[in-house]
């Protein structure tokens, strides 16, 4: 369990935050009785690569961290917990300690206060390159509230919403006025730049939907204006 102090929270260097999500089209549903409605490889592949991606040459000796709720943590299976190659944080309000590996922290606030690329000498936590807010929908909707999120990758899955019948859903972002879909070329190049040469590979240049499983999705990126 990783709680920091007054001094820790205020001292360390705010990061950028990045939510990182696959939803369906019209709705935005995420979920299904506290699971994922559909099985995309590609898109499980894009995950993996993007949020343990170094962030470029002058982080390239940091890791990622990636930040998620109890039933996040819960719902990855044991044999992949903690998700290698990043820093895991696990926010609950009840539970202090998640297992080797793992930082867990009451708020997303008190998370992403805490998470720097020079935290200071007092802090339990090592430092990271970038933040990744990965789940759930509780944890994305306070997300999008916070003055540090300013992107969205976001897997846009088209599919016949009422057989998907998912019963957890984002807030719609999209309407709001403050986010601006960035054009394919831009996420290749920001993955680019991210030293994430993998997960551009699985992007289509021109913005094409992948087909995989019964499903069609398209890869896009969204940033605030």
């Amino acid at each position: 369990m990783t709680v920091p102090t007054p001094q820790t929270a205020s001292a360390a260097v705010q990061l950028s935050v990045a939510l990182i999500v696959a939803a369906t089209h019209a709705s935005l549903g995420i979920g299904r009785a506290g699971t994922l409605p559909w099985r995309l490889p590609t898109d499980m592949a894009l995950f993996r690569l993007v949020t343990s991606a170094p962030g470029g040459p002058s982080t390239a000796s940091l890791q990622p961290a990636v930040v998620m709720g109890r039933k996040s943590w819960e719902s990855i299976p044991k044999k992949f917990r903690p998700l290698k190659n990043r820093v895991n944080v696990v926010l609950s309000r009840t539970v202090t300690d998640f297992g080797p590996g793992t930082h867990t922290f009451s708020s997303l606030s008190q998370a992403l206060s805490a998470l720097s690329p020079t935290p200071p000498p007092a802090s339990t936590i090592p430092p990271v390159s970038s933040i990744y807010i990965i789940g759930g929908a509780e944890i994305y909707t306070e997300a999008f509230k916070h003055p540090a999120t300013s992107r969205v990758f976001l897997t846009t899955v088209y599919a016949d919403e009422e057989a998907l019948q998912c019963d957890t859903f984002l807030p719609d972002f999209r309407s709001t006025g403050e986010w601006e879909q960035k054009p394919t070329a831009d996420l290749r190049r920001l993955l680019h730049d991210m030293e994430c040469h993998e997960a551009v590979q699985l992007i289509p240049e021109d913005g094409d939907r992948v087909k995989e499983n019964g499903l069609e999705y398209a890869f896009t990126l969204w940033e605030k204006r």
